[in-house]
């Protein structure tokens, strides 16, 4: 069984022109031969590419882009923030892993969703680098689908039941970009899953994709000129939830060309270029960002529409009609004996999510550490409001972002799922904000602030590891913890 599921895999590998005699065969979990006939982000497709997208890593371009990146990075101003460089190699590390699996996507023979803007993970008998990039949300889990803006595809949707915070399929002009243009995280289009969402019999859903207008089709994602990718967007509020699962075919249009390893890698090593200078211009993006104070909420809007009207920060009410929610960023910088603390609002969405980010915009190790939390796993204030709190080490205070003792690194508050207008203004989304010395801590805090010891610690880490390892869709693996080691 495991012989024929290498066949399979190696066969799938010949399209990089006779990369397969060169790959090693990997043991294949039983939870993969479940689901080797679809196409998920656990198939035998998918682990193919990402076997290829290791492959296009090692290569000399590539590497050779990293390289180049830590030029970029240095010569950066975050350069000269505290410990910024020390993290730089591993940021671009993960830059060069996100193109070389955008691109091994790319080249394909069949489409399949991939796992990406992840943390570092081992499974399938093959270790994978993290694919982190530009600010991904912990609570997300991305899968990628490749499109061609001509052709047609087919996505089915297993929903568990009861729907996860958010999942959206978002439509991309982009794979990865340099971040000079402040509109890049306005989606051509996007369509959201919800109840009302029509079904089939059995509680799937058929979505179709492709070049034609919906005229009316609830189910359909049109494929805009000069779209790149699908990215489903499964926000798990609660991370306990089932998954999701995803399948896709493609029912017209011309099959990928076959690439050299070569072609390949040059894509990957463009991407990676790209992907770095994007990394130091995240403000173009998100706001000029201050230090240890929360920027302007930047309105997500579901589709780019043209219209002067479509402003990235507004003062006027945006509902669930027009917007998948908002997004409010910032710079943190602390000493050891420092803590920020802030209280936020809902804004009435069903979902808030708070992550903080190493320079160069990467996660910090999250399956186990809180270096993020949402409004379902923190603990409310009386009146619906949250409290947070960022320090560099541990201030007993259950709504701790462990940032993992770094100094300086980024921070990003999403409100999602909105349910009603509501005028983000940074008066409406925060009620306080304020850096406190961590020894008066506790008489800055609210009195019904939760507190924990280092035991509760320990169990809330450990609930959090298993169930991040639900995004492993039933396949064994190891993620994160000491996989992620950004030095």
């Amino acid at each position: 069984m495991k012989r024929c599921m290498s066949a399979v895999l190696a066969a799938t590998l010949l399209w990089a022109g006779g990369a397969a005699a060169q790959v090693a065969e990997s043991p294949v979990s039983d939870a993969a031969l479940r689901t080797s006939k679809d196409s998920d982000a656990n198939s035998a497709k998918s682990q193919a590419v990402e076997q290829m997208a290791l492959r296009i890593l090692a290569t000399a371009p590539v590497q050779q882009a990293m390289a180049d990146g830590l030029q970029t990075y240095g010569s950066s101003k975050e350069a000269d923030k505290p410990e910024a460089m020390r993290y730089a190699r591993s940021a671009l590390r993960e830059t060069g892993m996100f193109a070389s699996l955008n691109v091994a996507m790319g080249a394909a023979p069949e489409p399949t969703f991939v796992w990406t803007y992840a943390t570092p993970r081992r499974w399938h008998g093959y270790t994978l680098p993290g694919s982190r990039w530009y600010a991904d949300n912990v609570d997300t889990m991305y899968r990628t689908l490749r499109v061609d803006e001509k052709s047609s595809y087919e996505i089915t949707v297993y929903p568990a039941k009861t729907l996860p915070a958010q999942l959206s399929f978002m439509v991309y002009d982009w794979l990865i970009h340099d971040g000079l243009n402040p509109r890049n995280d306005v989606p051509l289009g996007t369509l959201t899953i919800d109840e009302q969402t029509p079904r089939n019999a059995d509680g799937s859903i058929t979505l179709t994709v492709g070049p034609e207008p919906a005229n009316g089709r609830q189910n359909h994602i049109e494929l805009k000129p000069t779209a790149k990718q699908v990215l489903a967007r499964e926000i798990r509020g609660d991370w306990s939830q089932p998954m999701v699962r995803l399948a896709v075919k493609q029912t017209g249009g011309p099959a990928p060309v076959a690439k050299p390893l070569e072609a390949l890698a040059n894509e990957a090593a463009a991407f990676v270029k790209a992907g770095a200078i994007g990394s130091i211009n995240i403000s173009v993006g998100f706001g000029n960002m201050a230090e240890n104070q929360l920027g302007a909420p930047h309105v997500r809007w579901l589709e780019e529409t043209g219209s002067k009207d479509q402003k990235l920060t507004m003062d006027e009410p945006v509902g669930p009609d027009r917007a998948l929610g908002f997004l409010s960023s910032f710079k943190f910088n602390l000493k050891e004996d420092e803590a920020l603390v802030f209280t936020l609002n809902t804004l009435k969405a069903k979902y808030m999510g708070l992550n903080t980010y190493r320079p160069f915009i990467v996660t910090p190790e999250h399956v186990q550490a809180t270096s993020s939390l949402n409004n379902y796993q923190a603990k409310a204030n009386p009146d619906g409001t949250f409290t947070f709190v960022i320090a560099r080490k541990d201030p007993g205070v259950y709504n701790w972002l462990d940032v993992s003792g770094i100094p300086y690194g980024f921070a990003g508050v999403r409100w999602q799922s909105l349910t009603t207008p509501v005028s983000a203004t940074l008066a409406n989304a925060v009620r306080m904000q304020k850096v406190v010395k961590l020894k008066d801590l506790r008489q800055q805090l609210p009195p019904t602030t939760v507190w924990v010891t280092p035991q509760e610690r320990a169990q809330q880490r450990a609930l959090r590891a298993e169930q991040f390892r639900l995004r492993c869709l039933g396949t064994p693996c190891e993620v994160g913890g000491k996989l992620d080691n950004p030095y």
